[in-house]
């Protein structure tokens, strides 16, 4: 005890009366004339660095200013999750969702360069964008030293809390945020660089313990950003499509500087007689006149087949199989399947996500529902003259497909949007593309190995067939292996994927709807990346207008493995749109208000597809194994 109270009174005396700096969930400093950064109890005003409501809950009731560029994101919560009901589908900008769930008033608004004053203290405001769009640091000196609270631009050890925080647009070469990979880290960077430039002696991070070597830890957060994108740009399959300029300027605008050289162009092949490109999908051609359509989503699809069919190309559409959910691939397959009468395969991991997308939070979903076949890994069987022989393929996605076609002696492999002939398909974080051996881009090249190397890959976006040599598939490994040692260092949570999983943490359903009087239940996801079981405590958060009935609060989740948490809310007087979050404590961490759910009151629009899920009771805890096997 004697230890404990020596330690408070020098700690006391670090500081000016009225400046007090105290660890937590979000960290706390405190100023005079009862003002805050983050947040601290009693605080009448709270300093906000950016708009994330898992930070922006500290703030409490207090009055807030908040940088000029985030400052819509406050006052414009309503609209924007009104909005984002319908804007889920076909959502092609791909920026997290860690909005707040409600409007913020606000006090007043800051940039950089201002200057605000709490008693004798001086504060100084620095735009610091990067983690988010409009983020900005505070600078102030107390007892000789000066300090820096940055926000979530930086944690401790050099480390960023995730990446896929930064996926986004870029202008300057008309890229939409889904193609984004981790675009913000330019600007990032450049955040980082103007913070030590103000020669800070501690860095006061969001979250995280405090920071005394800022101008190490910052050079050595730079350094992997810098490594962890090089490495991705050596394998960007969008080489393949905008061209080597194009290539250049996005590696450069997120790095700071020219990128190595990529690798070589994979071997290239014209398509067969019996495959026909249209769009997008690719029409089998069978000597009998049938034909087998690999996906559906292209917007002329359905007249194209059409055309074909009175051109005598061929007589019935027999099948229609799907390689994962994007809505370019999806889109007219029910119209398809019902105005051909096709029958719809895909990969059994599909199901869910293909029948019922509004469930989901994922890149470019449809909102047109895809029933059919579910086929095992590995199924095979005979269409025609053609073997074909479908297998779990998560490349681009986690729910992604693959079908390997074998005809007259040719084998062709269709990989989705996996891979081009310049590499791999990794630059929508949100897609959920796994690090690590037996996972992700490694599973699908055991699986290709293991198929042989006379396989000839397709991906519809790319004309020509392109096929895989042992060098180039070595080349991909290692920078593959590369990246998950940057990502297990970059994060302080416990594994490489949690760096660039957003949906390691996820609702289902997504979207969850309730008259009054009823109940809606939902199902927390937690998928556990780290090496080892983890223990997971939850709590729910229910809006106004619902009541929390029941809900699990723990679950011990075995290794690469999901398990789930439940709960029962009761709709009481639901608005039209409420915002439910869960906070995630685990590892140490206590991650609030991390994920969400929308709660919808009314009656279920016929656009969503089918009804409601048939969940278990809720209140207890399952485990689900979903390792790829």
């Amino acid at each position: 005890m004697r230890e404990l109270a020596v330690f408070l009174a020098a700690a006391a005396a670090a500081f000016p009366a009225g400046v007090r700096i105290e660890r937590g969930a979000v960290n706390s400093v405190a100023l005079p004339a009862g003002a805050a950064i983050y947040g601290a109890p009693g605080a009448r005003t709270v300093l906000v660095t950016h708009a994330r409501r898992d930070v922006l809950w500290a703030a409490g009731g207090a009055a807030l200013i908040v940088p000029a560029g985030e400052a819509g994101t406050l006052t414009g919560a309503a609209e924007f999750w009104r909005l984002f009901r319908k804007a889920r589908f076909h959502d092609y900008e791909q920026r997290t969702t860690k909005l707040p769930e409600r409007p913020m008033a606000i006090a007043r608004t800051v940039r950089g360069g201002d200057i605000l004053r709490f008693g004798a203290l001086e504060v100084q405001v620095l735009d610091t964008p990067g983690f988010t769009p409009g983020a900005v640091t505070y600078l102030f000196t107390s007892a000789g030293k000066r300090y820096a609270a940055t926000g979530d631009l930086i944690y401790s050890g050099g480390r960023l809390l995730d990446i896929y925080s930064l996926q986004d647009s870029i202008a300057e070469t008309r890229t939409r945020g889904y193609h984004g990979f981790a675009a913000r880290s330019g600007r990032l960077i450049e955040s980082l660089r103007r913070v030590k430039e103000a020669r800070p002696d501690i860095l006061v991070p969001a979250r995280g313990p405090l920071i005394h070597d800022p101008a190490g830890e910052i050079e050595r957060l730079i350094a992997r950003l810098q490594a962890l994108l090089e490495s991705h740009f050596a394998t960007d399959a969008l080489l393949w499509y905008w061209g080597e300029e194009n290539w250049r300027l996005r590696a450069r605008l997120a790095t700071g500087h020219p990128p190595p050289p990529p690798l070589p162009m994979a071997p290239q092949k014209d398509l067969p007689d019996w495959v026909l490109a249209i769009g997008n999908s690719r029409l089998l051609l069978s000597s009998s006149g049938a034909a087998f359509l690999i996906d559906a989503g292209a917007a002329r699809i359905v007249e194209r087949l059409e055309e074909l069919r009175r051109q005598g190309r061929f007589r019935d559409l027999e099948g229609l199989w799907i390689s994962h959910y994007h809505d370019d691939h999806t889109n007219h397959a029910a119209e398809v399947a019902s105005r051909f009468g096709a029958r719809v395969y895909f990969d059994e991991r599909l199901r869910d996500i293909l029948e019922h997308p509004e469930r989901y939070r994922m890149p470019c979903l449809t909102a047109n529902p895809v029933s059919g076949q579910p086929l095992g890994d590995a199924h095979s069987w005979q269409w025609r003259e053609f073997r074909l022989t479908n297998y779990y393929f998560p490349g681009q996605t986690l729910y992604h497909g693959g079908l390997a076609v074998e005809c007259g002696g040719e084998k062709l492999f269709f990989a989705g949007d996996s891979f081009t002939p310049s590499g791999i398909d990794d630059y929508c974080l949100q897609n959920r593309n796994f690090a690590g051996a037996g996972q992700g881009y490694h599973y699908c090249l055991d699986l290709l190995e293991k198929l042989g190397r006379d396989y000839w890959l397709i991906n519809q976006h790319v004309a020509p067939m392109f096929r895989f040599d042992a060098g180039f598939v070595a080349r991909l490994r290692g920078e593959l292996e590369k990246r998950e040692r940057i990502l297990a260092g970059l994060t302080p949570l416990p594994g490489a994927n949690y760096a660039a999983d957003e949906g390691w943490a996820r609702l289902y359903p997504y979207a969850a709807r309730a008259r009054p009087g009823e109940d809606a239940v939902l199902e927390l996801r937690l998928y556990n990346h780290a090496a080892g079981p983890l223990a997971f405590r939850v709590r729910w958060n229910a809006p106004p207008g619902w009541r929390l009935k029941e809900g699990g609060r723990s679950v011990l989740i075995p290794p690469r493995s999901e398990g789930t948490v439940r709960a029962r809310l009761a709709a009481v007087s639901p608005p039209e749109v409420a915002v439910l979050t869960v906070d995630v404590a685990f590892a140490g961490f206590d991650l609030r208000r991390w994920t969400e759910a929308l709660l919808e009151g009314g009656p279920q629009p016929r656009s969503d597809g089918p009804g409601r899920p048939r969940l278990p009771p809720a209140g207890s805890p399952q485990v689900r194994f979903s390792e790829p096997r």
